[in-house]
């Protein structure tokens, strides 16, 4: 399943706060954490109630029901990128394995640095 990266805005009147969206977390973290979430960090940002939250979900709408499923008396702005599925990955990174370091290695290396 896919990690995303996403930036969540909470909006409505009255505005929610930082700690009244901390609060809902706290109070479902099992829940919220079965559904996929790993962390929501707040930012510092007067007047407004934002914060990057990491999730893995199965899917984009996965991922807007858990951001919505957070705080339910107020509107959240998601916007997402996904951080590592390996379906998307570009082809030029390789998953190739790296062969390990030939026997003796360290010991060369310390007779190197002593000469």
């Amino acid at each position: 399943m896919p990690t995303f990266v996403s930036m969540l805005n909470w909006t409505g009147t009255p505005a929610p706060m930082p700690d009244d969206v901390g609060e809902a977390i706290a109070g479902r973290t099992y829940e919220l954490r079965d559904a996929g979430m790993h962390s929501v960090v707040f930012l510092p940002d007067q007047g407004d109630c934002a914060a990057i939250m990491i999730a893995t979900c199965a899917d984009e709408d996965a991922l807007v029901r858990l951001a919505e499923s957070i705080f339910l008396s107020a509107h959240v702005h998601i916007e997402s990128m996904v951080f590592d599925d390996d379906s998307k990955m570009p082809a030029w990174i390789g998953r190739e394995e790296v062969p390990p370091p030939p026997g003796g290695y360290l010991g060369a290396l310390y007779e190197a640095v002593a000469r």
